[in-house]
């Protein structure tokens, strides 16, 4: 990680958010402005401006950060002020007590430093008197609640289209891989193919964390959100393929790294080896099916019709393997049937 990414992101923020910050200001600017009569409300803007989030939950979160905040700051300066006076050094004082409040409370470090931030401002640029603690608390509440409001009711888009191709994408990959793996047990295959779908599996672990990061999005985007009931139902279908997806990937993973290490040209004679090849291309089919049944789009290769049933469900006629074929024979059978075992509960749960 570079310096500059500490502070400096790839992307900028989304247009509409920066309006919103913008709008949320000078909002709390004017109302705070009219409720406590000349003074500037400082307070006000600044918890405006931190309230407007991506998302309405973490605004929520942001408005109860610097209220409590402002709050315990405010009280800590007060008690300060009216102890000690007026000296230098009470600033540091009140910052020492603000932090170590915030360490006992269990605070999260934001509304620790929001605490001794508060209380340094207060001593520093205002009168440390009851009258004066009130209306800071009150211009702090009023500008967090603008920069709350503004923010449910211009509501940012719904991240629904990136979460639905961050799943359609990773079960298309499931699918391909699982196939791509009956194929190499057709034929004789070289080892480089071998080891790039094993390769190819391994990479699923990491588009199944970022596919989760994707959905969790959409998930917070859409907590307190008035659009929330439109697309709630989207959101627990993608969550419920996700946890199916995990089961997957780790199989696969296990079904790749065993025809890595244990293949061998014999297999290809080995009268339950076609048979395991074709419940592996079945598995994808049913996976594509279940993508369907989840309105997913097809990636790069077309859903089943919606007409077709599920493919995995032929018995296995087992015959005795040769030699030390029998582990990865033994290994991918029981392998097959915990996929099968989690494709088909989708279907069983619906």
């Amino acid at each position: 990680m570079s310096i500059i990414s500490n502070f400096a992101s790839k992307r900028r923020i989304p247009v509409l958010q920066m309006l919103k910050t913008i709008a949320a200001a000078v909002a709390a600017w004017y109302l705070g402005s009219l409720i406590i009569p000349g003074e500037k409300p400082i307070f006000a803007v600044m918890a405006a401006t931190i309230v407007v989030q991506p998302s309405v939950n973490q605004s929520l979160g942001k408005v109860l950060e610097r209220s409590v905040g402002t709050i315990v700051g405010v009280v800590v300066a007060l008690a300060a002020a009216l102890a000690f006076g007026d000296p230098s050094w009470l600033v540091i004082l009140a910052i020492v007590v603000a932090l170590a409040i915030g360490w006992l409370a269990k605070f999260t470090p934001a509304t620790a430093n929001q605490i001794a931030i508060t209380a340094m401002l207060v001593i520093a640029i205002g009168a440390a008197t009851p009258g004066y603690a009130v209306q800071r608390i009150a211009e702090t509440i009023v500008g967090a609640l603008v920069g709350f409001l503004i923010n449910a009711m211009i509501v940012p888009p719904v991240p629904l289209e990136s979460a639905t191709k961050a799943v359609a994408t990773l079960g298309d990959h499931i699918a391909n891989v699982l196939e791509d793996m009956g194929t190499v047990l057709t034929r004789p295959t070289r080892d480089n193919i071998v080891i790039n779908i094993h390769l190819r599996a391994r990479a699923l672990r990491e588009e199944l964390n970022s596919s989760r990061a994707t959905v969790d999005r959409l998930h917070e985007s859409l907590r307190f959100n008035i659009r929330r009931s439109r697309k709630r139902d989207q959101l627990e279908r993608y969550q419920t393929l996700l946890d199916m997806y995990a089961v997957l990937v780790t199989r696969t993973i296990g079904l790749a790294r065993a025809i890595r290490d244990h293949y061998d040209e014999s297999l290809t004679t080995e009268p339950v080896i076609s048979q395991i090849a074709e419940e592996l291309s079945n598995a994808g089919h049913d996976l594509r099916m279940r993508m369907r049944d989840a309105n997913l789009p097809a990636i790069t290769t077309p859903h089943p019709p919606t007409g077709e049933l599920p493919a995995l469900t032929s018995p296995i006629s087992l015959k005795a393997p040769t030699g030390a074929n029998w582990i990865l024979v033994g290994f991918l059978l029981e392998s097959l049937r915990r996929i099968r075992s989690e494709i088909m509960s989708v279907e069983d749960d619906q």
